[in-house]
């Protein structure tokens, strides 16, 4: 509940707040067939910082008990005992998957004023007819914006042609 506090720690800490804010997302709710019958498919996420070399696996560990326990004090139930299946990503994960700087999952950090302009483009300047789109390049990150990138690449590659 604390923004300043939780950003403090993820910016110039390095590490998490001790309280986070919890982000979750129950598809199964809308569309049943997103998870087996009779269960839920949760997408859970926190803020983190990028990969600085923390030791990830202890973070995960006392990260994993903080969130279930808030949020099974929240919805007033035990969740713990309820999860059949999960799958965490760190920063370094998403790094060797996705070969994001660092593991940011929205590519370089957003939280200063000449942070926009200082986006990678949407084109490659060393490789011909190569283009980007998503929440690391510009415009930046989240849906509204990723579909965006999409639409100027989409623009981009007629003109290439």
């Amino acid at each position: 509940d604390d923004y300043q506090k939780e950003f403090k720690a993820i910016f110039e800490d390095k590490t998490v707040a001790d309280d986070v804010t919890i982000y979750v997302n129950i598809t199964s709710k809308d569309v049943p067939q997103d998870a087996p019958k009779g269960c839920e498919n949760w997408f859970v996420m926190i803020n983190t910082p990028a990969n600085h070399g923390q030791d990830w696996e202890a973070l995960v560990k006392k990260l994993r008990k903080q969130i279930i326990s808030k949020l099974s004090k929240e919805l007033g139930t035990s969740l713990g005992p309820l999860i059949a299946c999960e799958e965490v990503l760190t920063p370094p994960m998403i790094e060797e998957k996705t070969q994001s700087h660092l593991g940011a999952l929205y590519g370089a950090s957003s939280n200063n004023p000449m942070a926009a302009f200082l986006r990678h483009p949407n084109f490659s300047n060393r490789i011909k007819n190569l283009y980007f789109c998503g929440g690391s390049v510009h415009p930046g990150g989240g849906i509204p914006l990723c579909l965006l990138s999409a639409k100027i690449v989409d623009e981009m590659i007629p003109k290439a042609s």
